[in-house]
């Protein structure tokens, strides 16, 4: 009889070796998960932070006759764009010219001038004159596009923080629901994320076709380092809400790799 006993229990134990296995992928892809979107967080605010989202240059700089300076770079943030000028001091024989050499070719004319740089911030105010910004470097659908960005940021940011604590508590507690709990605030963080980046994409296409004061014609522009990192806390949390959803399916009786798992799972009335 007691032979019969053991024999029973190895064999369970046998059969819940691959649920243990199994069990401890899973927890470590998890904990891998919960790190990462706790580190996300981070990189998000570092990200929205600086100003290296899009970089648009030229070659040698670009010659702009209407304000009489040669366009370098810029940078755009998430509510910030720098732009690097060239202002040259042309001689009065040559206030008439309608074209100038480029940067490059500065040291052979004689020419000379100074770099400076501009910084517009969309959060702030606007000085107007005549109804319209000062700064030509200020276009109101730029300032809307901002507004987004950053309330999808914040927002965000303050899912991430607590889509990182409902993760921890996952490994409190095993029920099914809070992991499936913890896949939905992380799905909302990927989509809150998905909306910054689209709509910086949209900003730029807005910049190139009509503010050429910051995207001059025959310029080009390509994302930096800001942008991708960004990208990353995106993928970050699709791939975290992807696994906590995977791994909240129900297992109770033999599917479960513990006893204690398999009553976790089992139907329970909430009280009030």
């Amino acid at each position: 009889m007691e032979t019969d006993k053991m024999s029973t229990a190895s064999s369970v134990g046998a059969e819940r070796r691959p649920l243990l296995q199994a069990l401890v992928i899973e927890r470590r892809i998890l904990f891998g998960c919960t790190i990462l979107v706790g580190l996300c967080t981070f990189v998000w605010i570092s990200a929205v932070c600086t100003e290296k989202w899009v970089h648009v240059t030229s070659t040698n700089g670009l010659y702009i006759p209407s304000r009489g300076e040669y366009f370098m770079w810029s940078d755009s943030g998430v509510w910030q764009i720098c732009r690097y000028v060239f202002r040259p001091n042309l001689n009065p024989e040559r206030a008439n010219v309608t074209t100038a050499p480029r940067p490059i070719d500065l040291g052979i004319s004689g020419l000379t001038g100074e770099y400076y740089t501009n910084c517009t911030n969309y959060l702030a105010q606007p000085q107007m004159k005549n109804g319209k910004p000062t700064d030509p470097a200020y276009d109101i659908d730029v300032a809307n596009y901002v507004r987004t960005m950053i309330s999808f940021g914040i927002i965000s940011l303050f899912v991430m923080a607590m889509g990182c604590g409902f993760s921890m508590y996952t490994f409190r507690n095993p029920r099914y629901m809070f992991k499936r709990l913890a896949a939905g605030i992380h799905f909302i963080s990927t989509s809150c994320t998905f909306v910054v980046v689209q709509v910086t994409m949209s900003s730029v296409d807005h910049m190139k076709k009509n503010v050429k004061y910051i995207y001059p014609e025959r310029a080009y522009h390509y994302f930096h380092v800001s942008y991708f990192l960004a990208w990353f806390v995106v993928l970050v949390n699709f791939f975290a809400a992807a696994s906590f959803l995977w791994y909240s399916r129900k297992r109770k009786g033999d599917k479960a790799a513990t006893d204690e798992l398999a009553m976790a799972d089992e139907p329970t009335i909430i009280g009030r």
